[in-house]
């Protein structure tokens, strides 16, 4: 499959200079949540992610309204041909650990993110590759009624985009950097809110001894970016695009994935 049959077409920009409020806004209004950054004469400048906003607004509780789009933006893109493929994208998707511009003749017409190119593998059935060996078999839990405050720090602090969600003791759901922000930093929650309040109380799972193409179908069919991974019935670890997208890339340098 062809980047430009895969990629998102007719991204959203935004310039340097408008206030985050705005820029919320506009990526509200069009469900985008990682639009491409451009100046006024359309140069390419970077992405604002969910991470970023994660980092940078919320663990420091800084209200939107004080900041630009500059000061949260990610100055770091990759860039891809429309006739490249699913492996070249994820190739440079790895190297450049960042999201992907689809750029021809030198103009902006799509961006590729890790939830495309997975989209994309799913749809080339090839392969059965295990998923475990990249997996993550460390799992980040937070207590459903525990406050958003805990869930933004341990999220920053142990890195991760998404926390198991843990009613007295037994998985029930999952909050991610897109609840974060969508949910949470939209409405205008307040910090000591359960962090159950914000959270995706569906939890769409996959047995751990499944193949890296099962997992890429199962976030396709259901738009997730990640998934919990079950052994003997509990939740062991957590698979997620990027997860993916790194397998693909490792996989294709040894010739055992092909486009």
């Amino acid at each position: 499959m062809r980047v430009s049959e895969f990629m998102s077409k007719n991204p959203l920009t935004l310039e340097p200079d408008i206030n985050l409020i705005q820029a919320l806004d506009e990526m509200a209004k069009r469900d985008v949540w990682s639009p491409v950054v451009v100046s006024s004469a359309k140069e390419i400048l970077g992405f604002i992610t969910e991470r970023d906003l994660v980092n940078q607004v919320l663990s420091q509780k800084i209200p939107p309204e004080q900041l630009n789009v500059s000061d949260v933006m990610t100055r770091r893109y990759g860039v891809l041909r429309p006739d490249g493929d699913y492996i070249e994208a994820a190739a440079v998707m790895m190297k450049s650990k960042s999201r992907l511009v689809v750029l021809e003749g030198g103009e902006l017409v799509g961006v590729v993110t890790a939830a495309d190119i997975t989209r994309a593998y799913a749809s080339s059935g090839k392969g059965s590759v295990p998923l475990r060996p990249y997996a993550t078999w460390k799992l980040v839990t937070i207590g459903l009624d525990e406050s958003v405050e805990r869930a933004i720090e341990l999220m920053r602090k142990e890195r991760v985009g998404s926390l198991l969600v843990l009613d007295e003791g037994k998985p029930v759901g999952i909050f991610t950097e897109r609840d974060a922000v969508k949910n949470f930093l939209l409405s205008g929650g307040d910090y000591c809110d359960p962090v159950g309040s914000y959270a995706t109380m569906r939890l769409i799972t996959l047995n751990a001894e499944a193949s890296l193409l099962d997992a890429a179908r199962v976030m396709a069919e259901n738009k997730v970016k990640r998934i919990p991974l079950t052994q003997e019935g509990e939740i062991r670890g957590i698979i997620t695009a990027r997860d993916i997208v790194e397998g693909i890339w490792r996989e294709s340098t040894l010739n055992i994935l092909t486009p």
